[in-house]
């Protein structure tokens, strides 16, 4: 079952449970309209689902809620910043923006976010990169701790989900992003099958005895995701473990110097830097129109472009609202009532 909520209270909602809870005023905003904005977005997987989870760790202190991002070092077109734990949000926008201004002034730009929590979706911070006029790709990796993805050929969990996202400038204002987990169904969308209690597609998921199943409860009951695309997604996933921990200082399990995180590495590229005579969005969306314009195969409607499901999905939703699993819902509406504010009417259903 589910309710509908228009976005701007849900927004508000998310808010005020942040900043009640001991998040600055500012954070609280900026973390809630990135969650609220990937429900419109439909990826509710890494929406207001991870509200309880946030504060959930702001409580045993692995979000320090009031922490805001600095510079830790700077290197050419380089730079590492550190957020000592605060809202991925926070840190992972900051980042974007220095990587803009480097790239602005280098024509090329790698950013490192380090001591992070979780980041949200990663797209968001690439796909700023490309509202920019640049190229932006992000990586996202674990911090080194076990995650819930085993190696090809394993059962055992090793890997955390570690996303890849890529954006690019397309059309006169637009731009094209491609967003995913290198494991082969994130772990959010996990959270919110268990959420609705509902079944994963086969071939995601294994028990602990190492079977195949699609019971999403048998993760947290000691089963593993599987990598995407069988021995290329697990060497793919490997070498996110891999760039964006150690490039942003983080250390691996077996060092003392290990701490939770959720590090980030991003890179912008300036376009014009290599061809300045290239108009890059206009090629780009002349790419896309050639893929919605082939033929449809068997069972498919029409052929989308990274980024045509999303754009569908928010204006759907900033429309009619946002549909949340009545588990999420209870959640927030607890949390609410604990923190002393006033819970939003959901949408009627008609």
């Amino acid at each position: 079952m589910t309710i509908t909520i228009q976005a701007k209270p849900l927004e508000r909602l998310a808010r005020d449970i942040f900043s009640a809870a001991g998040a600055p005023a500012d954070i609280a905003a900026v973390v809630a309209q990135s969650l609220v904005t990937t429900n419109l977005l439909g990826h509710d997987s890494h929406g207001v689902l991870r509200v309880k989870q946030y504060i959930d760790m702001m409580r045993v202190g692995m979000i320090q809620p009031a922490e805001r991002p600095r510079l830790r070092k700077r290197f050419g077109a380089t730079a590492m910043v550190t957020l000592a734990y605060g809202f991925g949000q926070i840190g992972a926008r900051f980042a974007a923006e220095l990587a803009i201004e480097i790239c602005r002034e280098h024509g090329i730009a790698a950013v490192s976010l380090g001591q992070c929590a979780h980041l949200g979706r990663l797209g968001e911070y690439s796909n700023m990169i490309a509202a920019q006029g640049l190229i932006g790709i992000g990586f996202a990796g674990g911090g080194f701790s076990h995650g819930f993805v085993t190696p090809y050929g394993g059962r055992e969990r090793l890997f955390s989900t570690n996303p890849l996202s890529i954006a690019v400038p397309c059309g006169a204002e637009g731009t094209l992003l491609l967003d995913f987990a290198t494991s082969g169904i994130a772990h959010g969308k996990v959270l919110l099958a268990q959420s609705k209690g509902a079944p994963l597609p086969r071939g995601m998921l294994l028990d602990k005895a190492g079977r195949p199943t699609t019971v999403a409860a048998d993760l947290d009951a000691g089963g593993a995701l599987l990598a995407m695309g069988g021995h290329k997604g697990s060497g793919l996933s490997m070498m996110m473990e891999i760039i964006p921990n150690l490039l942003a200082g983080e250390r691996p399990m077996s060092s003392p110097e290990f701490h939770y995180g959720n590090p980030m590495l991003l890179l912008a590229l300036l376009p014009e830097s290599f061809d300045e005579a290239t108009d890059f969005a206009a090629h780009v969306e002349a790419l896309k129109a050639r893929v919605n314009a082939v033929k449809p195969a068997a069972g498919f409607d029409e052929v989308l472009a990274p980024g045509e499901p999303e754009a569908r999905s928010y204006a759907e939703r900033a429309a009619a609202g946002i549909p949340l699993p009545d588990q999420v819902w209870a959640d927030l509406r607890a949390l609410a009532e604990e923190l002393g504010l006033v819970v939003p009417a959901p949408t009627p259903q008609t």
